[in-house]
């Protein structure tokens, strides 16, 4: 059986906000072609990149919110 660590709401709120990063990269990267073919076939995957940014964007909010309580 494996163990479980506990992660401290700074470190989830840090690697959230690393993954929104890569996520908001990739939609951006596809975005940034030009061409309305590119956009068209590309269109799904921006939308999904952007909602995943969004969401780990989100949770390293509040995650950083709990850290800040926690540490008063």
């Amino acid at each position: 059986m494996a163990t479980q660590t506990e992660a401290r709401p700074q470190e989830i709120a840090a690697e959230a906000l690393a993954k929104a990063v890569v996520y908001a990269d990739r939609a951006g990267r596809l975005a940034a072609h030009d061409t309305a073919c590119s956009l068209r076939d590309n269109g799904p995957a921006i939308t999904a990149y952007s909602g995943l940014a969004t969401v780990y964007a989100e949770i390293a909010k509040a995650a950083a919110v709990v850290a800040a309580e926690t540490a008063r």
